[in-house]
């Protein structure tokens, strides 16, 4: 009998709550989530959704206030302030969406990804040969030796994302890769990282609003008020590719139901269920 893996990330519950002097804000109010090792999913959302949130929790970052929050083995919610810093450095790579807070100006491409690989995980011996591969894996092979000034847009946000991915971490998280960049030059980039986190079994979870990188991860996650909402999967047809939209029903039997849907068929507080043979129908009250 086939064992399934643990996913990597294994949300459940998860609860994060902002608290000031005189204001209480819920970002996220019992957000599910599963990552399977070496998936790649994109999450998507409004402003104000909770993306930003579940992000800083799984850069460990901050800690959530409730809920279960496990990245890699790693309980995120537990961890000591030490544990926490060993976290940062060796189980997670975070690419910013402004690509110049992750790189530093001073130094050349190829020492930029050496640099995380001082604090460990990478055998000085290699630390050469693999800031090499992942800038050859990035495009960036004949560019070793410039400084980010002397860089493009597009070529300092591939130096961010293979900085990120020096360290060889079990997960990369990446916020906006594409925020800044043209349709053609995103379109390339997110090529080349795909096949990247393919070749290494890296998982990935990356926050946009860009659709095209719908069609580089295995999947996309809606977030809305704070939960998960709905997925969307692509498969090959013989038409062409197509979209899978599902709802996601979560640990506790709960869905939300497109805004769309609810506002088609004036869907109040209340609403009736009924069973009818495999499948349920939801009406008005």
């Amino acid at each position: 009998m086939t064992v399934a893996a643990a996913p990597i990330v294994d949300c459940e519950g998860l609860v994060h709550i902002y608290r000031t002097a005189d204001l209480e804000v819920v970002a996220l109010q019992g957000l599910d989530l599963e990552l399977q090792p070496g998936e790649t999913i994109a999450i998507a959302g409004r402003s104000g959704s909770g993306k930003t949130t579940l992000m800083n929790i799984l850069a460990g970052a901050e800690p959530p206030t409730a809920g279960r929050a496990r990245v890699g083995g790693h309980d995120l919610a537990r961890m000591a302030e030490p544990e926490r810093e060993r976290y940062r450095r060796q189980v997670v790579g975070y690419v910013w969406q402004h690509s110049q807070v992750n790189i530093w100006p001073e130094l050349s491409a190829l020492e930029n990804v050496q640099v995380p690989m001082l604090s460990g995980g990478v055998p000085g011996r290699e630390h050469s040969r693999r800031g090499r591969w992942l800038l050859e894996a990035m495009g960036l092979a004949g560019l070793a030796g410039r400084r980010p000034p002397q860089l493009s847009g597009g070529e300092s946000q591939r130096l961010a994302l293979a900085v990120a991915l020096a360290n060889q971490p079990a997960l990369l998280l990446a916020d906006e890769p594409t925020a800044e960049l043209d349709s053609t030059t995103a379109r390339g980039l997110l090529a080349d990282l795909a096949n990247l986190l393919q070749e290494t079994r890296t998982s990935a979870i990356m926050v946009t609003h860009d659709r095209q990188l719908e069609r580089f991860v295995d999947r996309v996650v809606q977030i809305r008020d704070g939960r998960t909402s709905l997925e969307t999967r692509w498969r090959e047809t013989e038409a062409g590719p197509a979209a899978d939209e599902l709802v996601i029903m979560d640990r506790a039997g709960r869905l939300q139901l497109p805004r769309a849907l609810v506002e088609k068929l004036g869907l109040g507080e209340r609403v009736r269920v009924h069973v009818e043979d495999d499948h349920l129908r939801i009406y008005p009250s």
